[in-house]
């Protein structure tokens, strides 16, 4: 059986699977809808080869309609819906980028929150985008495949990004089809980890039953929704070349945040990383101490940032943008960085983060770690 034909053959057997359970499924009796899509799609890491290849997979999600939360940052950002997608990709036709990676890539089965913003509606259609995150195991990595030079370890994560359209066929199922870009990556926590970039196209079906006693509700947590200062610490690692070993590193961060709603702050702060091993330019220890634009001959490097958060219920999504104070560099031409953090705040006051540092497009490493606010 063809590739195409094994993803249409076990998306038609799932989709039949939730039909049948349908009479005795509570997740329909309380607004939830089923999706399936075929994807097919190709990388874009660049050169010659992208966009070249055909790579295939399947899109299985649930979402809970969320749309009757009456906490303001649910209007304010046009949420509809919220869910789990199991992602599917067969990357093993992955052409590569001008080197011997061709057909060494295997099979990525993840596993992503998103949530749905409703763009447009006209008629009985609708719009939507849907971002999501999550975390992916990929069958095949460099440590498995010595031409594999973009993946360093089987369990990276997933940003996602679709953009998709509905059309009812009758009250209880939709057809639906979309373009959308996926992402793998480790942070750099084992090199090599240039990473996977893929963009596709998708149709499927939709499967639903709206709530016809659908009731308001209000969410208990609050955010700290108000001017607050913020400190940030914990620690991460950048991998050794062609290496499971890695570097370890701690990122600090102390800053002010300026509320405007409770959907949207601006930030400013400091932000430092301490090295626990810097570069070390001795024969044998260059390679092993080595961290590409990440690489510095000192234990600090320092500088400002600033930038926006967006909180969601639990979850507050930052990025920010920064100017070097000091870094002694291995790249004289390194002045600028920029971070993306994603918090889940177990208090008001109190949260666990994951931030990712960049350098250009390179991630440089990510740290994981506690946020306070006062």
């Amino acid at each position: 059986m063809s590739r195409p034909s094994f993803t249409l053959f076990f998306l038609v057997l799932l989709i039949e699977g939730l039909n049948v359970s349908r009479a005795s499924a509570q997740f329909f009796d309380q607004g939830g809808t089923f999706e399936g899509r075929v994807v097919v799609g190709s990388h874009a890491i660049g050169g010659a080869s992208a966009l070249q290849d055909k790579l295939y997979g399947v899109d299985l999600s649930f979402q809970q309609d969320i749309s009757h939360i009456t906490d303001n940052w649910v209007k304010m950002a046009g949420v509809r819906a919220a869910g789990l997608s199991v992602i599917f990709r067969d990357l093993q036709d992955l052409k590569g980028y001008q080197d011997t990676s061709a057909n060494s890539f295997g099979q990525a089965y993840g596993l992503a929150g998103h949530m749905d913003f409703r763009l447009a509606d006209w008629g009985s259609g609708s719009l939507t985008l849907r971002p999501g995150i999550g975390l992916s195991y990929l069958s095949k990595t460099f440590f498995t495949d010595k031409r594999n030079r973009f993946i360093g370890s089987h369990l990276n994560e997933i940003v996602k990004l679709d953009l998709l359209v509905q059309v009812p066929v009758n009250q209880k199922v939709e057809l639906t089809a979309g373009a959308g870009f996926l992402h793998y990556s480790n942070g750099g926590f084992v090199i090599p980890n240039g990473g996977i970039n893929m963009l596709s196209v998708s149709t499927g079906i939709r499967l639903k039953r709206e709530d016809p006693e659908k009731k308001e509700y209000h969410t208990r947590f609050r955010q700290l929704n108000r001017n607050n200062f913020e400190l940030n610490l914990g620690v991460g690692r950048r991998g050794v070349f062609e290496s499971r070993k890695g570097l370890l590193k701690s990122g600090l961060y102390a800053g002010y945040n300026l509320f405007l709603n409770d959907l949207i702050s601006l930030k400013s702060g400091f932000d430092a990383v301490y090295y626990y091993t810097p570069f070390d330019p001795a024969p044998g220890r260059d390679i092993q101490t080595f961290q590409y634009y990440g690489t510095s001959f000192d234990k600090w490097r320092a500088g400002v940032s600033g930038g926006a958060e967006i909180a969601v219920w639990r979850l507050a999504l930052n990025a920010q943008l920064g100017k070097y104070l000091y870094y002694n560099s291995y790249y004289p031409d390194v002045n600028w960085f920029w971070t993306s953090g994603l918090t889940y705040y177990v208090a008001p006051r109190v949260g666990l983060q994951a931030k990712t540092y960049f350098h250009k497009s390179q991630a440089d490493f990510i740290n994981y770690g506690l946020v306070f606010k006062i």
